[in-house]
């Protein structure tokens, strides 16, 4: 319930976006409109210049030195001012530039109204046909593939009409502002920089749409790439393993399949097959074709029938033609994807004006991504339930069960065996499968009824959860398959097959085969290894930039600086008040005033104090604030934001839920924790000596170093000792 009240939340803002932009250009199109002037208008203004005339020249006629005020106020000579009448006066009957200017507002309130206009209706016919493909979409999978495909192929055009549109619009609105200035006789320097603002937002503006453009037709023509899957595991041939090919044969002969072209083992997945291009960590290539990987970990604990049970399923894909669709289907939606960033301008340097425009652009792009979530769902888990039903022909529904549920029940421990493995650098005694083995003997396997809900991982698609899987087999869980899932006993399977060598059979006569699951753990380890010492590297190095103690003064001068003039200016005033002593009431008056003289002085002699002690101290243990001696920890700091405004530099400390807010010792206007977000509030008065990106690069070294120190102990490697300073 909560989910459906998110999603329809996420909806109507979604569609406030869209549908509120070009509204609000609109909107002001039609403002701008009313303003625009007429025809008529230009009549009515000539005729009032000529009023105007006729009086400076009755004025003229009285006193030829004679002195007027303009509009704004500005004191001119008659002649002056009857020299700007007829020129202004002479211009807009020549229809020049009062004409012009006058045309162009209404002609471009109303491209920002038409551009607007044209916006909304694009916005309102593209969520029609959006609807409309997604229940097309639900029809088949073949019907999902082409709706999808035709979609794609109108999204780019789709949004690049939009973002025109929209970018025309409010170059439109800008200019429109830029006529009333162009009509006046004398520009002020705030006209002439308004102008240039207005000019070049909109100059900005068609270059962005411009550039969106250029990005979209590079998005839209390059080719279709798919991209390799990567795993950790070797290509187990015919020659090397046998058995293990005359078993998957025997399964791919009671459902029907063809084999698959290569079989990869590892030890870091789960059971899936590909037709997707599949590299290995190594580097090599894995034979083109179709891809069948399986996991020792997990059929280390698989019996002969339930191994059967998911090779079927897997092979039940490629009888579906699953990995064939998944193959077409992932490039095109990844191109989809790449043609919305482009739009948004994802490669570009962005302040943030191209991202408002173009963000109803986008939104369609992810509102189209997201109309087919549904259909790209509902197929996938009906094609994984027909794959279960493939895994059934092959060894029985019971078997399906049992492999969906033991697998279920293994997971959390081969994840914690891996994570382990990767911790140590592959120094865990045995290899993973001798600790999944020593995990499952001391706790036991994980009751699987837990995890019902649960989805199996897998790198393309997304799985049903496990009960409605189980009850779509017919075997809804009992306390039979529960007591088979939690059996903590091995299998033999992968000796059998010759994936790990048998307990006393001479390497000699074991054949090249019995190394495999070795040669997988030398493999895994050695890797694990090496991303151990780069990261013990990468860690070391930030742990090293926390160095001296940083001390962070403000520079309240210029604050002091205004407070002293404005005593200065309220004591003179006073004491003229208080030296004239006319009444009472003046007496009253210079006292209030000498009053808040005096207290302009304190505020001017607290502020300057402020700069003379270090508002912040950096430490490497945490940051000391305000001179008080307890310091905040930096292990108790989640995020930062840092702001410059104004002349001064607000730090925001995101602190962790269990962190207690510290003691200040300043007023609010200084610092203040929120406790809803729990976040700490510390605001300067600029910075002495110091740029912002530099106290803000200090900060942010010694929070990392204290990560990385931390971190670094966690992972038991040896730090040298801080030095005390």
């Amino acid at each position: 319930m909560k989910s459906a009240q998110a999603q329809w939340k996420s909806r109507v803002k979604q569609w406030c976006v869209l549908i509120g932009i070009p509204l609000f250009l609109l909107l002001v199109g039609l403002w701008q409109q009313t303003r625009a002037r007429v025809d008529g208008d230009v009549a009515e203004q000539i005729s009032a210049y000529k009023r105007v005339l006729n009086d400076l020249d009755a004025i003229q006629a009285r006193d030829p030195y004679a002195f007027v005020f303009d509009r704004q106020g500005h004191r001119l000579s008659v002649n002056r001012a009857r020299d700007r009448v007829s020129t202004a006066l002479a211009d807009i009957e020549s229809g020049s530039m009062q004409h012009v200017t006058r045309s162009l507002e209404s002609v471009l309130s109303m491209v920002t109204a038409a551009c607007a206009v044209l916006a909304l209706l694009c916005a309102g016919a593209g969520l029609f046909y959006q609807g409309r493909m997604a229940r097309q979409a639900m029809r088949s999978r073949e019907q999902l593939l082409e709706t999808f495909l035709r979609g794609k192929r109108l999204l780019p055009v789709y949004m690049v009409v939009m973002v025109l549109l929209l970018f025309a619009a409010a170059v439109a609105a800008m200019l429109f502002e830029v006529m009333p200035i162009l009509r006046q006789q004398d520009y002020s320097r705030s006209d002439m920089k308004l102008v240039v603002a207005l000019v070049l937002f909109a100059g900005i503006l068609v270059a962005y749409g411009v550039l969106a453009l250029v990005d979209v037709v590079r998005a839209a023509r390059r080719p279709l790439e798919v991209g390799a899957i990567e795993v950790m595991g070797q290509v187990a041939s015919r020659e090397q393993v046998p058995a293990l090919w005359a078993f998957v044969g025997s399964v791919a002969t009671r459902v029907g399949a063809d084999m698959p072209d290569a079989i990869v083992v590892g030890l870091n997945e789960g059971f899936f097959v590909t037709e997707h291009p599949v590299r290995l960590s190594s580097g090599a290539d894995v034979p083109k074709g179709r891809v069948l990987y399986l996991p020792l970990p997990y059929m280390a604990f698989l019996n002969a029938p339930e191994v059967s049970a998911v090779v079927g399923h897997e092979l039940g894909h490629f009888l579906g033609e699953d990995t064939v669709y998944s193959r077409h289907f992932s490039p095109i939606y990844s191109a989809s994807i790449r043609q919305i960033a482009a739009v948004g301008g994802d490669q570009r340097a962005d302040d943030g004006l191209r991202a408002a425009l173009t963000r109803p652009a986008t939104l369609f792009g992810e509102m189209f991504l997201n109309s087919f979530h549904n259909a790209v769902r509902f197929w996938s888990r009906q094609r994984e339930l027909a794959a279960d039903t493939v895994g059934a022909e092959a060894a029985g529904a019971e078997a399906v069960a049992t492999s969906l549920l033991r697998i279920s029940a293994l997971e959390p421990h081969v994840d914690e065996a891996l994570a382990s493995h990767w911790e140590q650098g592959g120094t865990v005694q045995g290899g993973v499968l001798a600790h999944v083995c020593k995990l499952v003997n001391e706790r036991g396997m994980v009751d699987p009824s837990r995890h019902l809900q649960n989805r199996q991982a897998h790198p393309t698609d997304t799985h049903p959860e496990l009960a409605e899987r189980l009850d779509a087999i017919g075997m809804p869980v009992s306390p039979a398959l529960v007591q088979r899932a939690m059996d903590p006993a091995g299998s033999r399977l992968l000796a059998e097959l010759g994936l790990e060598q048998q307990d006393g059979t001479p390497a000699a006569e074991a054949g090249p085969s019995v190394d495999i699951n070795a040669t997988l753990q030398q493999e895994l380890s050695a890797v694990a290894a090496t991303q151990r010492q780069q990261k013990i590297a990468a860690l070391a190095e930030i742990a090293q930039r926390a160095g001296a103690p940083v001390p962070v003064t403000e520079r309240p001068l210029g604050t002091a600086a205004a407070f002293a003039l404005v005593a200065v200016g309220l004591g003179l005033s006073g004491r003229m008040l208080v030296h004239r002593g006319m009444s009472d009431t003046q007496m009253m008056q210079g006292m209030a005033l000498l009053a808040a003289a005096l207290l302009c002085l304190w505020c001017a002699f607290a502020v300057w104090r402020r700069g003379r002690k270090p508002a912040l101290v950096v430490h490497p243990q945490g940051l000391q604030l305000f001179n008080v001696p307890a310091m905040l920890p930096w292990d108790t700091v989640n995020d930062f934001n840092f702001q410059v405004f104004n002349g001064t530099f607000n730090v925001h400390l995101t602190l962790v839920p269990q962190a207690a807010p510290p003691a200040l010792g300043v007023s609010r206007f200084r610092a203040w924790h929120g406790r809803r977000k729990n976040v700490l509030t510390i605001k300067l008065m600029g910075l002495s000596g110091k740029r912002a990106q530099q106290v803000a690069e200090a900060l942010m070294d010694a929070w990392r170093a204290c990560l990385a120190r931390n971190e670094l102990q966690r992972m038991g490697v040896d730090m040298p000792a801080e030095p005390q300073r």
